[in-house]
């Protein structure tokens, strides 16, 4: 028993090395699927940390899921005299939030945040957000932390291999991905511009909305770093498409949860799915228009210049 405890003691090292070895070799080569071994996505995140870098001292921040930076067109904004950036990604959840508003919100000091918050979104694990951002983000302490607390093999192989990729091989810095993939267009600002229409009818079964208790404790985390800083700021539910919208049974217990944390805003106006909306929870061109000319005007009562 005891020449076997050594073994595993000298073992487990041994194979930790070789595995750490394997993910790094292996994820250049393509063979590693479990994980994402790759920058650049049609999100554009990589686009966007290196973009915010050129912001500081702004009137709005944008945070949130591609609600957010599919929705909140930030030269709209602009032009309502509205310096602004939106730092959303594919898929974030308040987890991911918290690790981009470590790194990014002292320097950006906006006057006033517009957070995103979604029925899908706050159920969500944070799986694939936080891949995406590890491939995507320079490592730090709260991204670490975050791999910790999502405890999923394809987010440590790509926590592993996005060491490899930053401290050893110093390829973040020099990678730079294309500003239009396909259908989207990436916009000075954080905005991701689609120019086409993917809406199709469909019948969506009965959904309850429940809050996953690490996105509920993570938006929590979130706000405090605001009302530390003394920043205002307004949880706001993008309008989804009515076949969607009509599906969940208790979004007014939704709201309640929302309204608990702060200020919150949702606002259904009249808009037809098949005009207004990308897919089921995205707005195409005209509901864009539609939607921040409705939220500018509380905007501006709420922020004072």
């Amino acid at each position: 028993m005891k020449k076997l405890i050594i073994r595993l003691i000298t073992f487990l090292p041994i194979a930790a090395i070789c595995y750490v070895a394997m993910i790094w070799l292996l994820g250049d080569m393509g063979w590693v699927r479990n994980g994402k071994m790759e920058m650049g996505d049609y999100g554009h995140l990589n686009t966007r940390v290196k973009d915010v870098r050129n912001y500081k001292d702004i009137d709005i921040l944008f945070l949130g899921s591609s609600h957010c930076y599919r929705t909140f067109d930030t030269r709209f904004y602009r032009q309502q005299g509205f310096s602004c950036f939106n730092l959303g990604s594919s898929n974030q959840t308040p987890m991911q939030t918290y690790v981009l508003l470590k790194q990014y919100l002292d320097s950006l000091n906006p006057k006033f945040v517009v957070f995103e918050v979604h029925p899908d979104i706050m159920k969500n694990d944070g799986v694939e957000s936080g891949i995406n951002l590890l491939a995507n983000v320079p490592l730090s302490r709260e991204a670490v932390n975050m791999a910790y607390k999502l405890n999923n093999m394809k987010v440590w192989n790509t926590l592993i291999h996005s060491f490899y990729d930053q401290k050893i091989c110093r390829r973040l810095a020099d990678f730079s991905e294309d500003t239009v993939m396909g259908a989207y267009v990436y916009v000075p600002g954080g905005f991701c511009q689609v120019d086409t229409n993917e809406f199709q009818v469909k019948r969506y079964p009965k959904t309850l909305i429940y809050l996953y208790d690490q996105q509920l404790i993570a938006l929590q985390k979130c706000i405090k770093l605001f009302t530390d800083r003394n920043i205002p700021y307004l949880l706001v539910e993008v309008q989804d498409a009515e076949q969607l919208r009509t599906a969940y049974t208790n979004h007014d217990s939704f709201e309640q949860q929302m309204q608990l944390l702060g200020p919150y805003r949702y606002k259904v106006l009249p808009m037809v799915d098949t005009i207004h909306f990308f897919n089921s929870n995205h707005l195409d061109k005209p509901g864009i228009e539609m939607f921040n000319n409705d939220l500018v005007a509380d905007l501006k009562k709420r922020l004072i210049k």
